[in-house]
């Protein structure tokens, strides 16, 4: 009976151990979107970032509570990609998923009875928001760097996967900076942000781009472009009007 006991908590022990285990970006298929109605975890952390250090008593507890009504899986942001896809902006980060299926999101430090909390709050919720979008999309860009220090192409890479991101980053490198190598930077980042997200929207900052950048001709081509895609969408075409009308003179 004893033997059979120390072999029962062993083999809970490394069930536990397996529920907060650090997972790739190509292990997702196989554990957090994994459709077996179960809700899962996804914990993005980083081994410089102090609160999650903080936590990591509790999200073990958490992991080998036998009541727990999810599976904990970890992610390391600065070893994968998932969370540049996604648009992570901070960490500590918990993404509440079931059957694939985003249930709820969470960024920032909590004690063990938050965490409790938090967890049975999502695992109550119905798989009925966005699936998660994981995988990176193919380029056919490749990354350029600027001419200002943080314009490097490992800073770049953060946001290379994210549309949102892209566009955040290319609006403040053109409201911001002036050197040609920077704006074609951002240009170049406008141009990966169109291949993951086709909308009018980025497409006129890239009119904006390439008028700050003495293409004319493209210039006027491309918010043609965007202005045609306004009218199909029924949006109003006020402000590519207006930028048209500078770019003509």
């Amino acid at each position: 009976m004893k033997y059979i006991l120390i072999t029962f908590c062993s083999l809970f022990m490394m069930i536990a151990a397996n529920a907060q285990d650090f997972i790739k970006d190509d292990e997702m298929a196989n554990t957090v979107i994994k459709a077996d109605d179960e809700m899962k975890v996804l914990y993005f952390t980083a081994s410089w970032c102090g609160p999650c250090k903080m936590m990591k008593p509790g999200i073990a507890k958490m992991a080998s509570d036998p009541d727990a009504v999810g599976t904990i899986y970890k992610m390391d942001i600065d070893q994968n990609i998932t969370d540049d896809i996604i648009g992570i902006s901070g960490v500590p980060t918990f993404m509440f998923i079931k059957n694939g299926t985003i249930l709820g999101q969470h960024t920032g430090a909590m004690g063990d009875s938050g965490l409790k909390t938090m967890f049975a709050k999502h695992a109550k919720m119905k798989p009925t928001g966005n699936a998660l979008t994981y995988k990176p999309v193919p380029s056919k860009y490749d990354l350029v760097a600027g001419a200002h220090p943080k314009l490097t192409k490992k800073n770049l890479e953060t946001v290379w996967h994210n549309e949102a991101n892209l566009n955040k980053l290319a609006w403040s490198i053109y409201n911001n900076l002036e050197d040609t190598k920077d704006l074609q930077a951002g240009l170049n980042l406008v141009n990966r942000s169109f291949e993951l997200k086709k909308n009018s929207g980025t497409l006129f900052l890239k009119t904006s781009y390439l008028n700050k950048l003495g293409a004319t001709k493209d210039a006027l081509s491309t918010g043609r472009k965007a202005r045609e895609m306004m009218v199909a969408n029924g949006e109003h075409t006020g402000t590519i009007d207006k930028l048209l009308t500078e770019i003509k003179g």
